[in-house]
Protein backbone atom coordinates (compact mmCIF):
# COMPACT_ATOMS: atom_id res chain seq x y z
CA UNK A 1 0.00 0.00 0.00
CA UNK A 2 1.12 3.35 -1.06
CA UNK A 3 1.89 5.82 1.81
CA UNK A 4 3.27 9.81 2.02
CA UNK A 5 4.84 11.06 5.15
CA UNK A 6 5.84 14.73 5.73
CA UNK A 7 9.54 14.58 8.21
CA UNK A 8 11.65 17.44 9.50
CA UNK A 9 14.68 15.91 10.41
CA UNK A 10 16.72 18.01 13.12
CA UNK A 11 20.45 17.49 14.05
CA UNK A 12 23.30 17.66 12.05
CA UNK A 13 21.54 17.15 8.30
CA UNK A 14 23.12 20.26 6.52
CA UNK A 15 26.21 20.21 4.79
CA UNK A 16 26.52 16.42 5.30
CA UNK A 17 25.88 15.32 1.96
CA UNK A 18 22.21 14.75 3.91
CA UNK A 19 19.91 15.33 1.16
CA UNK A 20 21.94 13.51 -1.49
CA UNK A 21 22.07 10.12 1.22
CA UNK A 22 18.37 10.70 1.16
CA UNK A 23 18.25 10.62 -2.48
CA UNK A 24 20.48 7.72 -3.34
CA UNK A 25 18.74 5.85 -0.52
CA UNK A 26 15.03 6.52 -1.90
CA UNK A 27 16.13 5.66 -5.33
CA UNK A 28 17.06 2.44 -4.36
CA UNK A 29 14.06 1.74 -2.15
CA UNK A 30 11.86 2.91 -5.39
CA UNK A 31 10.74 6.03 -3.21
CA UNK A 32 9.81 9.23 -4.45
CA UNK A 33 9.11 12.77 -2.99
CA UNK A 34 12.37 15.51 -2.72
CA UNK A 35 14.46 16.89 0.26
CA UNK A 36 15.34 20.62 1.35
CA UNK A 37 17.34 22.06 3.66
CA UNK A 38 15.45 24.98 5.77
CA UNK A 39 16.73 28.42 6.80
CA UNK A 40 16.71 26.90 10.87
CA UNK A 41 19.13 24.12 9.84
CA UNK A 42 16.65 21.33 9.21
CA UNK A 43 15.89 19.41 6.59
CA UNK A 44 12.31 19.46 5.27
CA UNK A 45 10.97 16.10 3.33
CA UNK A 46 8.39 13.70 1.38
CA UNK A 47 8.21 10.60 1.09
CA UNK A 48 6.05 8.33 -0.90
CA UNK A 49 6.37 4.75 -1.17
CA UNK A 50 5.52 1.66 0.91
CA UNK A 51 5.32 2.06 4.62
CA UNK A 52 8.06 -0.85 5.47
CA UNK A 53 10.47 1.42 3.26
CA UNK A 54 9.95 4.45 4.17
CA UNK A 55 10.74 3.43 7.67
CA UNK A 56 13.58 1.49 6.89
CA UNK A 57 15.00 4.74 4.68
CA UNK A 58 14.62 6.75 8.20
CA UNK A 59 15.59 4.43 10.57
CA UNK A 60 19.02 3.41 8.46
CA UNK A 61 19.91 7.04 7.49
CA UNK A 62 23.14 7.99 10.30
CA UNK A 63 24.30 4.22 9.61
CA UNK A 64 24.96 5.61 5.80
CA UNK A 65 27.47 8.74 7.16
CA UNK A 66 29.86 9.44 9.94
CA UNK A 67 28.85 12.86 9.76
CA UNK A 68 25.34 12.47 9.47
CA UNK A 69 23.68 13.10 13.44
CA UNK A 70 19.72 12.81 13.30
CA UNK A 71 18.69 14.13 17.34
CA UNK A 72 15.12 13.75 16.25
CA UNK A 73 12.35 13.78 13.60
CA UNK A 74 8.83 15.10 13.15
CA UNK A 75 6.71 12.92 10.96
CA UNK A 76 3.57 13.04 9.94
CA UNK A 77 1.11 11.36 7.05
CA UNK A 78 -0.24 13.06 4.40
CA UNK A 79 -1.94 12.59 1.29
CA UNK A 80 -0.12 10.83 -1.79
CA UNK A 81 0.74 11.98 -4.99
CA UNK A 82 -0.58 9.36 -7.88
CA UNK A 83 1.48 11.19 -10.85
CA UNK A 84 4.41 11.48 -8.98
CA UNK A 85 7.65 9.35 -10.14
CA UNK A 86 10.95 10.60 -9.17
CA UNK A 87 12.62 11.93 -6.04
CA UNK A 88 14.26 15.31 -6.12
CA UNK A 89 16.91 17.76 -3.99
CA UNK A 90 15.23 21.00 -3.66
Amino acid sequence: MMIRYYVIFEGRVQNVGFRYTLYREAIKLNITGWAKNRLDGTVEAQFQGKKSDILFLINNLQKKSQFILINDYFMKEIDIIPQESSFSIK
